[in-house]
């Protein structure tokens, strides 16, 4: 299975990337800025904790996130996908992307954001592979 060789680091922002070339293709995960998410959309950071549902300790960090959430501390965003053939210079643009993930959440070390960069170039390489079988065929 194809990886990305590095990890999105501990503090990210957007346009923060990682790249990977695979078989003369370069493949890139972008950070973007998610503008339609916003921390009052679901009820996850609630300040009524009867609509969260949780504990008292859990509450205090849900409240402690939606205020570092406030000073800009963390973000949500999307991670967009690329890939670009070196050799023709042939473009595949938002191969896959998925959007409100938060990023530099509080105590947390954005390793997930590499969870899911690796998940979408696994699916990548594949579409890629499949438009690239598709174009020699009628070539």
């Amino acid at each position: 299975m194809s990886r990305f060789p590095n990890q999105f680091s501990s503090f990210v922002c957007a346009g923060d990337s990682l790249q990977v070339k695979i078989d003369g293709i370069t493949y890139t995960a972008r950070i973007e800025p998610d503008p339609f998410a916003d921390i009052d959309d679901d009820d996850c950071h609630n300040l009524d904790q009867s609509i969260t549902g949780c504990n008292e300790y859990q509450q205090r960090r849900l409240i402690n996130a939606r205020e570092a959430y406030k000073r800009d501390e963390w973000f949500y965003c999307g991670i967009t996908l690329h890939a670009r053939h070196d050799a023709t210079g042939a473009n595949w643009d938002s191969l896959e992307s998925p959007w409100r993930i938060e990023a530099n959440y509080p105590d947390s070390y954005n390793t997930y954001l590499t969870e899911v960069a690796n998940e979408l170039l696994a699916s990548a390489v594949e579409q890629v592979q499949d438009k690239i079988r598709e174009l020699t065929a009628t070539a």
